[in-house]
């Protein structure tokens, strides 16, 4: 694979070095979960909402699980939300669906959108490679002034530096490079999760947000595929295909070369 662009997606997911690599340097085929179709539906209902498109929700969601079940159509071996004896599958999972994509209408009320799905990809100071990146919403908040939102189907609020790359690539582009009032804010869309304050962005250095992206794309040309087990093995796409998951397996195995790809760990 040729390292010539990185993006939040990869920088997040090299908190896991085995699991960035099994995933962008051996395309391992990963696990299947209920979280992508969710995530899929809710993000292009959105878009479609916007652009005054028809869109069949439910449809939509169970094409997506077709395509899944085309690779696994064990559907008890798909990784799921919730709780073990109510994970959010199915039936469920098309519910939570349903219900972000109306929480997303709600917030919208709130916005002027200028744009959906805003490729802002671009150049950072203090880093070689671009950085690939989609703001799922730019505009105009009728309180804060500019703002980036993005969508989360999700439990987890992540921390701002999502939010701090987008404000640090809109600075590079020529329609938003005074953005000396930007917000942002992760719209957290599942039922009962609580909601999110506006994080100011009108002080992000792309610079240092450059440096930081530079120190992991560094490691990964470095080949640096360590493994690094504990809590968040439970949802990794990647379990089955990494040694330090699943053991020798023949599928972990065949997946796994870390060891013969990268440097010493």
């Amino acid at each position: 694979m040729a390292l010539d662009y990185i993006s939040y997606s990869q920088y997040k997911s090299y908190s896991c070095p085995r699991n960035w690599y099994l995933s962008k340097i051996r395309n391992a085929e990963s696990r299947q979960t209920w979280y992508i179709p969710v995530g899929t539906v809710v993000h292009d209902g959105i878009e479609a909402h916007l652009k005054g498109e028809h869109f069949d929700l439910t449809q939509k969601f169970y094409d997506l699980v077709a395509k899944q079940m085309q690779i696994e159509p064990d559907l008890s071996r798909w990784l799921a939300g919730g709780p073990k004896d109510a994970p959010v599958i199915e039936g469920k999972a098309l519910q939570l669906a349903k219900d972000c994509y109306e929480k997303a209408l709600e917030e919208l009320a709130q916005v002027d959108v200028w744009e959906v799905e805003y490729e802002a990809t671009g150049r950072l100071p203090s880093l070689e490679v671009p950085v690939v990146a989609y703001v799922d919403i730019l505009g105009e908040h009728k309180k804060k002034g500019p703002v980036v939102y993005d969508w989360k189907t999700g439990s987890t609020k992540p921390d701002n530096f999502q939010l701090e790359t987008y404000a640090a690539l809109v600075t590079q582009l020529p329609p938003m490079n005074d953005v000396s009032s930007l917000h942002g804010r992760y719209i957290m869309l599942a039922p009962g999760r609580p909601t999110t304050r506006f994080v100011d962005l009108s002080k992000v250095d792309p610079a240092e947000v450059g440096k930081k992206y530079q120190e992991v794309y560094d490691r990964m040309k470095a080949k640096r595929y360590e493994a690094k087990a504990g809590f968040g093995c439970a949802w990794c796409f990647n379990q089955d295909n990494c040694l330090v998951n699943a053991g020798m397996t023949k599928r972990a195995v065949y997946y796994d070369k870390s060891e013969e790809d990268g440097l010493p760990f």
